[in-house]
């Protein structure tokens, strides 16, 4: 029996221990914690099936000189950020010609239609089925100018196999009736669903991979001993050193500094993500809501209305800006005139973005037994379970996809 270490308690990170789990290996987590809260914990909740579209948008583009003098955009820049970005964003901007953005969202494609079936019978493994609510997005829209903005990523999408049906604002409202009667249009996303509650899921997950047998291990990895082209051992905070036949760094922004310490550099940027849980929300909502304008969405979880967003490029240790989280409530009340705010509970994620927009899966030439699962962006949440079964997969010697090359750390090599 081979002994594993995922470095990393994540969704993606406890997502591939248990896959791990299930091919029969003795599998230990390595992660500070607390369980639960990560960077999916200040998330919309969503399997974002379709979200395949990069960052790097021609027209969103545009927009960013004037959103990073805004500290009240949907994108904000640090300024004491900038110097250390400065090699993310060139790499950034060479991905926005509409030939690599059809080519990211056409791998992105490949990987996100799958996530609803994987998540799903991860739910039903661990006996939590109940956890996935599957209901379609709506996306709001003020006005014809509005709606335009998001013309070509749909346009793009739905080429590639993605249903967004196109409806009026009246319509939405006879959908969600508490939503404002001002809108113009809207779209519905029928791949989408959501989750009940990100937090409980994770902790669910890290239960079942206790309750089999696993170890969690409450510290962080600073550092690794290698002999020769293997990983031996990794070094913990308070001074342990754990050893393994095989190691998955699925350690989120932490895998930028750690992944140097193995030789293999990767471009990950650290952009935080913010949330407030309402539990007095005062409006009954069905179905996960987005106002892109806004630069946030809001889900219905168990414990509360999850109103979510913005992106912050930030430093690594950077402290919570809490400004976004409340000014993403202030223009929710636009979205729900109804909305009642009281007693909210504030989140903060950091989620790990490649300048590509592909996350980071699979085994770096040079190392025989490191396997990587990190940079998911938006959508670690979304691809927890794939990527799981793509790592047990390569672990278990078993052929994976020749699609699974667009996401190798080797890649950042030549680009």
């Amino acid at each position: 029996m081979k002994d594993i270490c995922v470095i990393g308690g994540g969704v993606v990170g406890i997502s591939c221990a248990l896959a791990l789990q299930a091919e029969g290996y003795q599998v230990t987590v390595l992660d500070p914690g607390p369980t639960g809260e990560g960077a999916s914990w200040a998330s919309c909740g969503c399997i974002a099936v379709g979200e395949i579209v990069p960052l790097s948008q021609p027209k969103m583009l545009m927009q960013v000189p004037g959103w990073l003098m805004d500290p009240e955009a949907p994108l904000a820049l640090r300024p004491s950020s900038l110097p250390g970005l400065l090699p993310w964003f060139t790499r950034f901007l060479m991905n926005a010609t509409p030939q690599k953005m059809r080519a990211i969202a056409s791998d992105l494609a490949w990987l996100t239609f799958r996530a609803t079936d994987d998540f799903k019978a991860q739910l039903a493994d661990i006996g939590q089925p109940d956890l996935l609510v599957e209901r379609p997005v709506l996306k709001l829209f003020d006005d014809e100018r509005d709606k335009a903005s998001m013309g070509a990523a749909f346009d793009l999408a739905r080429a590639l196999g993605c249903r967004i049906d196109d409806i009026s604002g009246a319509e939405a409202k006879e959908i969600e009736p508490a939503i404002a009667g001002d809108f113009k249009y809207a779209c519905v996303l029928q791949d989408w669903s959501y989750v009940t509650n990100p937090v409980r899921l994770v902790q669910c997950l890290t239960k079942v991979f206790q309750t089999r047998g696993g170890a969690l291990v409450s510290q962080a990895a600073v550092g690794f001993e290698r002999e020769g082209a293997s990983v031996s051992a990794v070094m913990t905070s308070a001074g342990e050193r754990i050893t393994a036949d095989a190691f998955v760094l699925a350690a989120g922004t932490s895998a930028r500094d750690l992944s140097r310490k193995l030789g293999v550099p990767l471009p990950i940027a650290g952009l935080a993500g913010y949330s407030t849980v309402l539990p007095h929300s005062q409006v009954d909502l069905r179905h996960t809501l987005f106002y892109p304008k806004g630069g946030f969405g809001m889900t219905p979880y168990e414990d509360g209305l999850a109103v979510a967003g913005t992106v912050e490029f930030v430093g690594h240790g950077a402290a919570p800006n809490w400004q976004r989280a409340k000014i993403l409530v202030q223009r929710a009340q636009r979205v729900l005139p109804g909305l009642g705010t009281d007693q909210g509970h504030e989140r903060m994620g950091r989620r790990p973005f490649t300048p590509d927009t592909r996350p980071i899966i699979g085994r770096p030439k040079g190392l025989a037994n490191m396997h990587f699962a990190t940079g998911h962006g938006q959508l670690g949440l979304t691809l927890g379970a794939t990527t799981a079964r793509l790592i047990a997969d390569q672990i278990a010697g078993r052929t994976t996809p020749s699609k699974l090359a667009a996401f190798s750390p080797d890649r950042f090599l030549t680009s």
